[in-house]
């Protein structure tokens, strides 16, 4: 047990559960915070909820460069905790939409320095060609459920009982016993291959030391998201445009890598990060969409318990990577130490099948609502959500491991936060897609008349869906080949 699974992956578990209870933990109450208690249409939420994830994910592009060249993974992690508890305290302090865009802010400056980083620590507990690596990844990322399902449990339920803002002094607990576990696991990480040298800090650029480049650069991102939080139509441009220059900058990477194994590794990595962009566009409905379609068309009891709708959000997919990882974890490696360990490219394939289930099952359910104008068992959401987790475990651990295996060491972070694209991209077009769906203020209450426009929105997630699993399918051997 010791030797599969080195004592620092478990304080880099702690540490990620904790961030990420306070990430989903305002991801669960965000949405209808801003349309129940800040008035916003379901356009305007949605957007914003867009632009956050979008940030959050896209951030760290950035905080991975800059730890591989400067501040090195330790005090990168360390920074970017101090940002997210910062956040969560400014969301705790007030209401209103400036409370929010800044705490936010905060929030997504935070994951920047901290979620690339986090995740390049656990490859480096394990030597290179470690079989055991899909497994270690699988098990860290339960970590992250594990933070989804308390969060899911106690976030909707404290807004509920003591007002909303209150919710956000809980996340910030969280983040602090996440910043506390980071530090007491030190010595137990891979500190040789950290990358920190105290000489970086003050080596200059353009006459400026670097430690300026970084305060500055990091002042200057944050005016800029607040900024696009306030005009959401040119948060569409620039976060188009800006993902077209990453992923082109990603290509350009890898054409011009003068060794062929390393520029095969970087383009098999585009290609993960583009199908997983497509499954995350789905999968991010949860926190957004999904959560507004509960909300109004389902009974929202289970067990005889009356539940929030941000529960919905969060639990059933936790609880359930939870329950299945171990059984995952056993299967990736059992079947790695036979040499018949499914590659990663069919494992996508099999990720977006399970995708396009869930959502046809939702298109289905809420075709039905509409025809009987009659709210159904909220079972039914726990059942498509289950099935979406089905496809999570076949994808978003594996796309973890692919890249701590396939990236050049010289681009390790770089490429991990460039994995996190896909999470940006996913995140921003789930935000996206539940803003094109019209929902008039006035007929909320109307259960047909919201679950003909939540239809309209899962049948074109399936159809979608189904088209790109039928081109990765086809294109597999080029990124098995890619790969070797």
């Amino acid at each position: 047990m010791t030797q599969k699974y080195p004592r620092g992956l478990y304080y880099l578990f702690v540490t990620e559960m904790w961030e990420r209870f306070s990430f989903y933990g305002i991801s669960a109450v965000l949405i209808l915070y801003l349309t129940k208690k800040l008035g916003l249409s379901i356009n305007e939420a949605g957007l914003a909820s867009g632009a956050y994830m979008a940030f959050t994910f896209m951030t760290p592009i950035l905080g991975g460069f800059v730890a591989d060249k400067i501040l090195g993974l330790r005090y990168s992690v360390t920074i970017g905790g101090v940002f997210i508890l910062a956040g969560n305290v400014i969301l705790a302090c007030g209401e209103g939409l400036l409370y929010v865009f800044i705490g936010l802010t905060c929030v997504a400056l935070g994951t920047g320095y901290l979620k690339s980083t986090v995740s390049v620590m656990v490859g480096k507990l394990y030597k290179e060609g470690d079989t055991h690596r899909d497994s270690g990844y699988t098990l860290f990322y339960m970590g992250i459920n594990v933070g989804a399902l308390l969060a899911g449990l106690l976030m909707g339920e404290v807004a509920i009982r003591y007002g909303w803002t209150r919710g956000f002094y809980l996340s910030s607990g969280g983040m602090l016993l996440g910043l506390i576990a980071f530090r007491l696991g030190y010595k137990h990480y891979n500190n040789e291959a950290d990358g920190f040298q105290r000489e970086n800090l003050f080596k200059r650029l353009l006459g400026v030391p670097n430690l300026a480049w970084i305060i500055a650069g990091t002042i200057g991102v944050g005016a800029l998201m607040i900024y696009l939080f306030y005009h959401s139509q040119q948060t569409k441009i620039t976060i188009t445009f800006l993902s077209m220059a990453i992923v082109a900058g990603i290509f350009l990477m890898g054409l011009f890598c003068k060794e062929k194994k390393e520029r095969n590794s970087i383009f098999a990595i585009l290609i993960i990060i583009v199908a997983a962009i497509c499954f995350q566009s789905y999968f991010k409905q949860m926190y957004n969409s999904v959560t507004l379609f509960v909300d109004c068309d389902f009974d929202r009891v289970l067990f005889g318990v009356p539940l929030a709708a941000s529960f919905f959000g969060l639990v059933p997919n936790s609880l359930s990577v939870i329950l299945l990882a171990g059984m995952f974890t056993w299967l990736w490696a059992r079947l790695a130490d036979k040499g018949k360990n499914p590659s990663i490219p069919m494992k996508i394939v099999l990720a977006l099948c399970f995708a396009v289930a869930s959502a046809a099952l939702l298109a289905w359910v809420a075709n039905g609502i509409a025809l009987s104008s009659v709210k159904v068992s909220a079972w039914w959401i726990v059942l498509a959500i289950v099935i979406l987790t089905f496809g999570e475990l076949h994808i978003l651990p594996m796309g973890l491991s692919a890249v701590s295996t396939l990236a050049p060491k010289r681009y390790a972070s770089l490429l991990m936060g460039s994995w996190f694209l896909c999470n940006s991209l996913g995140g921003y077009f789930s935000g996206f897609f539940t803003s094109l769906v019209n929902v008039d203020k006035s007929r909320v209450q109307d259960v047909s008349y919201t679950a003909s426009a939540y239809f309209g929105l899962y049948w074109k997630c399936a159809v979608g869906l189904a088209i790109v699993a039928v081109m990765m399918l086809g294109i597999t051997p080029l990124v098995k080949k890619l790969m070797r």
